[in-house]
């Protein structure tokens, strides 16, 4: 890279990032990361240097430690900002028990495979109240931008995931969300992208713009246009930034 960005310009000053400084083509292009930045330590400095924005994708697979998100706070400039993703259980993803804190996946067993309304409410109120916690080091040190939630590409829309998304602000009352469809049930026609935007508007949520790849069944649309004080554009397995 020939050029990095400066928190600290003055006048428009777009956050730009990519979907994890650990992301495997960054690693694997070799072209990146200087030789000397091998940790993840060096790699995260290196990145920031760099971009003033980065999404948290690691926070989709498993809830991160609060020590850790201690760490990216310290280990990033002032304004430099984080888009942390919503764990996938949160998301209508199937979730192994396996990457569960050690005390949950105990208690209801390794190995098994469930979706979010699988639990029972005590293991579901915990596990928000994790996920929480290490938003708290990013949040107090000025670091957490969006909670991004993408959504698994089988949730349609129904009554039942528009309530989802309401229990799910509900859980994240204070920070801004970002929403993600990957089913075109979202999206079928002009009156059902305004009803969907109309969603995302009164609950007051950022729209995720898809710019991806046309075609196929599963695709969906490109939908320009923005519902609250920021968007976000994503490119599948890419970028996501703030606009």
């Amino acid at each position: 890279m020939e050029h990095s960005f400066s928190p600290h310009v003055s006048g428009f000053n777009p956050l730009v990032g990519t979907a994890s400084w650990s992301d495997k083509t960054l690693l694997d292009c070799g072209k990146f990361y200087p030789p000397t930045a091998k940790t993840p330590e060096a790699r995260l400095r290196f990145y920031a240097s760099q971009f003033n924005l980065v999404e948290v994708d690691t926070s989709y697979y498993a809830i991160p430690a609060v020590a850790t998100a201690q760490h990216w706070a310290e280990r990033t400039p002032p304004g430099f900002v984080f888009n942390v993703k919503a764990f996938s259980l949160f998301t209508g993803q199937r979730t192994s028990t396996d990457v569960l804190p050690n005390d949950i996946k105990e208690a209801l067993g390794p190995g098994r495979r469930m979706v979010y309304k699988d639990l029972a409410a005590e293991f579901r109120e915990e596990l928000w109240k994790r996920f929480v916690a290490c938003l708290v080091p990013l949040q107090v040190n000025g670091k957490l931008g969006l909670v991004h939630f993408q959504f698994s590409p089988k949730v349609v829309r129904h009554p039942a995931a528009m309530a989802h998304i309401e229990h799910c602000v509900e859980h994240l009352l204070g920070h801004t969300l970002s929403i993600e469809f990957r089913h075109p049930s979202w999206w079928e026609n002009d009156a059902v992208t305004a009803d969907t935007l109309g969603l995302l508007r009164s609950l007051g949520l950022v729209h995720t713009i898809v710019d991806g790849p046309q075609g196929s069944a599963h695709s969906v649309p490109a939908i320009w246009e923005t519902t609250g004080v920021c968007g976000s554009a994503a490119e599948p397995q890419a970028h996501r930034g703030c606009r």
